[in-house]
């Protein structure tokens, strides 16, 4: 399951973005291999390792279960308006297929809200220091 949106932020404040959501405590960066514990509010806790990172560009973060893994992975790229922002959900393991086909939808449309939302915060913060420093 896969989600892209188009930003008009430079693709540096995305990753920057999510390096202050998912970098470890006391370190500024995404690192390979790091685990981490994620925990919303009023939802349980899971743990999770990061694969893959390729600096500015792209990050896959690994939770599993007992008999699935599920790899989010994040990308950003440059675009003439701003940035391209890939967000893809795997499945696997040996009950992949039952999952996907019960989750499936409602996780390809909760990607997409995540998408939007940050988009949207995005574009709201460089906005603001726009107006901030027009008015200055």
């Amino acid at each position: 399951m896969e989600e892209l949106i188009e930003a008009r932020v430079p693709p540096k404040r995305v990753w920057e973005a999510w390096e202050k959501a998912h970098a470890i405590h006391g370190q500024d960066k995404i690192v390979s291999g790091q685990k981490g514990i994620s925990k919303g509010e009023g939802k349980s806790k899971f743990r999770y390792q990061v694969l893959e990172v390729i600096n500015g560009e792209s990050f896959a973060i690994l939770w599993k279960t007992l008999f699935i893994r599920l790899i989010f992975t994040h990308s950003v790229k440059s675009t003439s308006r701003g940035s391209e922002i890939r967000y893809r959900v795997d499945i696997r393991g040996p009950f992949a297929w039952p999952v996907r086909w019960m989750l499936g939808k409602k996780i390809k449309h909760n990607i997409g809200q995540v998408l939007r939302a940050i988009v949207k915060q995005l574009e709201n913060e460089d906005h603001g220091e726009a107006s901030y420093r027009r008015g200055s």
